[in-house]
């Protein structure tokens, strides 16, 4: 069998492995040494074939191979190797789906099946999308021609129109409402209100010519769309309405920022209800908006932003023929419900888990966890963890690794890191049977369905607004550190068998990416930012002047070696949080490595031993795997329309890391004029 045929082989036992149903199974159903081959041949299936030199850039080495195996331009979005983590959780969760009802499932778990059911049998049933619409509407007005036989102007009220279907539908039609945290105080919610989130994002793509033809497209788009929908209407009544939707959200963007770069607090002022009535009037009547929302009269402070979108609204409405409101009410209401239909490229099966987790991520979680409980994976991650904490424990301990911080700060550190804890993801299952209470679905009624699901997700997010935040509002994909609770989220999908770690696998590839994502999240804790939250995770600076003035002037070295990097592909690099992301990328791959050292150390010195460390196919050392485990974990391809990069590109990432570890240079045999062995390494943990 040639290499290539091993390959193939290879990744499709590891895929074969990872959709393993049940609890996390031991290697009795595969052999070691399949087991071993599988893995060895999905690291080599992404090293680059033209053998680029690790030590000029191990990003490519790495990785040369991921673009053509996860090109990101049949998608239009960034592929990354985490995202096959997400993947698998996808396929995972669509075989538990689909299985018929069980004893075991518990009323919230029925609702799930249901809902995907249904989405597996008629998401992309345009005729029941536009009957939900039109029974949930109860429009006077809009589309005169298809709704009722006449229309009369001075019965539309466009206000009442917007408020009834954000209610009904979460929809943000003309004003944007939300509940967020409060800025200042982060235990309360508080809500925002203005702008809404425009299809085509911010002000220069609706107003700036270098964008014209991207607006023809949208246009063309909308058309295709009520083709669909209305194929009985004529070709010039859907090419009018399609301009008037791209006309009003083009005056709608004259209200937003000129420059998209301002943070969310540089735009927002606080008024009251009542001083918005008082500058907006009766066209844009934010207290009589509100009273339709809650049926209820709110005195509460809101966050306006951005702070000239209003004034500008106001205008929007007294200048718009009132039939063109209705139009583009409409409109985006069926766009919301359009949002539902199986794109031509994904898997029906696919795309419907895809909604079961945007609607009900804490319930899918729970469901998923009770099928794929893995005792296993949870202890070696508390075991991966104890070895991270002990690392960077006797770094704060001794008195020559972390000499820049005085002994009182490094004192406080280790108060810190002892009180940091792993969490992993759980939910109150009885709790989230009673969120369901009354959300009765049918599995023959998709939109019917989406309309309900729809209501009793907004209604829940509304209420927030007098409830305390919850952590468990938020789900991420990797390990998340908590600033707030000095707490480690750890989510359901990262406890998956067989992608980071199994008992066969070399203990080089854990460290190489449990060991960085933790150390990682870790040490945000100890940045910029953690340090003016203490161990009980409030707001209190704990580092003395002596160690702040050492950090930063440690920090200059990164902040000058990483300045070069403000373009990539030809388009800007905006990173906001690059300091942070800086520290924690280097500091953990220094606390990972040497996590791991320490545990080859302790372990038996045998030939057996050193041999478990290595992989077939991969003539490579221990060390060695563990940077090219380190490396992949980043593997990434962009699509051709990113118009700038928020965060430092992986090859960036890596490259650079690597430059500043001495571990790395020796492993490789880098020499002293190599690019990745930088001459003045830069080092705060």
């Amino acid at each position: 069998m040639d290499l290539s045929k091993q390959l193939l082989v290879g990744v499709a036992l590891l895929t074969l492995a990872w959709s393993t149903t049940g609890a996390y199974p031991a290697a009795n159903n595969y052999t070691t040494d399949i087991l071993r081959l599988a893995k060895a041949a999905h690291i080599k299936a992404y090293l680059s074939t033209g053998e680029p030199r690790p030590c000029e850039n191990f990003y490519n080495f790495a990785c040369g191979n991921w673009p053509r195996l996860h090109p990101a331009r049949l998608h239009n979005k960034k592929t990354n190797y985490l995202e096959e983590l997400q993947e698998l959780f996808v396929r995972k969760s669509a075989d538990m789906l689909k299985s018929s009802k069980t004893s075991a499932d518990s009323s919230a778990d029925r609702v799930l099946k249901r809902f995907y059911v249904s989405c597996h049998a008629q998401a992309n049933d345009t005729r029941s999308a536009l009957e939900a619409l039109l029974q949930v509407t109860d429009f006077r007005g809009g589309w005169p021609e298809i709704r009722v036989p006449s229309w009369y102007y001075y019965e539309y009220d466009w206000l009442q129109a917007v408020a009834m279907l954000k209610r009904r539908l979460g929809v943000n039609i003309f004003i944007g409402l939300d509940v967020v945290l409060d800025y200042k105080e982060e235990n309360m919610h508080r809500l925002k209100i203005g702008a809404p989130q425009l299809p085509l994002g911010q002000r220069r793509q609706y107003l700036d010519s270098a964008f014209h033809e991207a607006r023809e497209r949208y246009e063309e788009a909308i058309r295709q769309k009520l083709e669909g929908y209305f194929p009985q209407q004529s070709e010039r009544w859907q090419h009018e309405v399609a301009a008037q939707v791209l006309q009003i959200e083009q005056q709608l963007a004259k209200g937003l920022p000129h420059n998209p770069a301002l943070t969310l607090e540089q735009t927002t002022r606080l008024r009251t209800a009542a001083e918005m009535k008082a500058a907006y009037g009766s066209y844009v009547d934010v207290s009589r908006y509100l009273q339709m929302i809650y049926n209820d009269t709110l005195y509460v402070d809101l966050y306006e932003t951005p702070e000239d979108y209003m004034s500008n609204l106001v205008d929007v409405i007294r200048n718009t023929p009132k039939l063109h409101l209705a139009n583009y009410t409409i409109w985006r209401a069926l766009d919301t419900l359009d949002q539902a239909r199986v794109p031509l490229n994904a898997q029906p099966g696919i795309w419907c888990v895809q909604l079961v987790r945007q609607y009900f991520p804490q319930h899918l979680e729970s469901l998923f966890h009770r099928n794929f409980n893995n005792m296993q994976m949870i202890n070696e991650l508390q075991s991966t963890w104890a070895d991270i904490k002990r690392v960077f424990r006797e770094d704060l301990q001794a008195s020559t690794n972390l000499h820049w911080l005085t002994l009182e700060t490094r004192q406080k550190a280790i108060a810190k890191l002892e009180a940091l804890e792993l969490q992993f993801r759980n939910h109150d299952d009885t709790q989230l049977i009673r969120q369901m209470h009354g959300l009765n679905l049918h599995q023959d009624q998709f939109y019917a369905n989406l309309v309900k699901v729809l209501q009793w997700r907004t209604q829940r997010h509304l209420a927030k607004l007098v409830e305390e935040p919850r952590l468990t509002d938020k789900v991420y994909k990797v390990p998340h550190y908590e600033l707030t609770t000095n707490k480690m989220q750890i989510p359901i999908t990262f406890l998956q068998a067989r992608f980071f770690w199994d008992p066969v696998y070399p203990n080089a590839l854990k460290y190489g990416t449990i060991g960085v994502l933790l150390a990682r999240q870790m040490l945000h804790g100890f940045d910029d930012v953690g340090r003016r939250y203490d161990r009980h995770g409030y707001r209190n600076n704990w580092w003395d002047l002596t160690s702040e003035t050492s950090y930063l002037r440690r920090a200059q070295c990164f902040q000058e070696q990483y300045a070069v990097f403000v373009q990539f592909r030809d388009k800007p690099v905006q990173d906001k949080g690059l300091l942070s992301r800086i520290v924690a990328d280097n500091g953990a791959l220094s606390i990972a490595y040497r996590a791991y050292s320490k545990w080859l150390r302790n372990s038996a010195e045998t030939s057996a031993t050193y041999q478990r460390e290595r992989l077939p196919l991969l003539e490579h050392t221990e060390n060695e795997l563990f940077f090219l485990a380190y490396a992949q974990l980043y593997c990434s391809d962009y699509p051709e329309s990113v118009e700038l990069y928020e965060e430092l590109p992986e090859p960036f990432r890596v490259n650079t890391a690597l430059s500043n570890s001495e571990q790395f240079a020796q492993a490789f045999s880098c020499s002293k004029s190599d690019k990745l062995n930088a001459r003045f390494k830069c080092a705060l943990y």
